[in-house]
């Protein structure tokens, strides 16, 4: 099924388009803290702070949330809204998840954090590989949830800031877990938040250049 894109202008994309280029300027500035090292002994202060009241309760919450933002999750999530979006005849929702389920992984797993190559923390208290930044559990989730609560809202406003509430506690939990369990530094997850917004903001140009009912949503 092809994408066939429309032209669409306005003080929405104008918005849009700033705030893309606020956020890239900031992962880049980021970026370069973070690649020179300069961010470094405050990524491990913030990491001991986090880390120094330990509780077997703590630990079981924090299990339990990185494993809600692990990739079999996240895949399962992006299946069945698939399936959904399909059932209902949202061909071009469907696309644009599918489109941007793809893309953030690649662009993480592939691209960036090899090209980064940035050391997690050690020792770690759970088995994970790869490099850490920026987080794939935070950028991966949070554009999915995002996205998901925008097509929610759309068709279903009173749950709109509902679902954004808790889809930004749910991958904040999943956060703090990756920082209690010591697999990632604090500016992993700045770094995987920019690229979250920027994939869910790419998600919302796209489905407002194929779809005109969102265009003034």
């Amino acid at each position: 099924m092809k994408i066939k894109l429309k032209q669409y202008t306005g003080n929405g994309l104008n918005s849009t388009v700033i705030t893309v280029i606020t956020i890239l300027l900031f992962f880049i500035a980021l970026t370069v803290a973070v690649v020179s090292g300069s961010l470094d002994a405050w990524d491990a202060t913030f990491l001991e702070w986090v880390r120094q009241t330990e509780h077997p309760s703590l630990m079981f919450l924090a299990r339990v949330s990185y494993f809600t933002g692990e990739a079999e999750v996240a895949v399962f999530v992006v299946i069945a809204g698939l399936i959904f979006l399909c059932w209902k005849r949202y061909w071009q929702e469907a696309q644009v998840l599918a489109i941007s389920a793809l893309g953030v992984l690649i662009l993480i797993d592939q691209i960036l954090k090899p090209w980064f190559g940035r050391i997690r923390p050690a020792p770690g208290l759970i088995d994970v590989h790869g490099k850490s930044y920026p987080s794939g559990h935070v950028s991966g989730n949070l554009m999915l949830y995002l996205y998901l609560s925008y097509l929610v809202a759309f068709h279903f406003p009173k749950w709109g800031t509902f679902l954004y509430i808790i889809s930004t506690i749910l991958v904040a939990l999943m956060g703090w877990a990756s920082i209690y369990l010591n697999i990632h530094w604090v500016t992993d997850l700045i770094g995987g938040v920019c690229v979250a917004y920027l994939g869910f903001l790419f998600c919302v140009i796209l489905l407002k250049s194929i779809s005109k009912k969102y265009r003034n949503f």
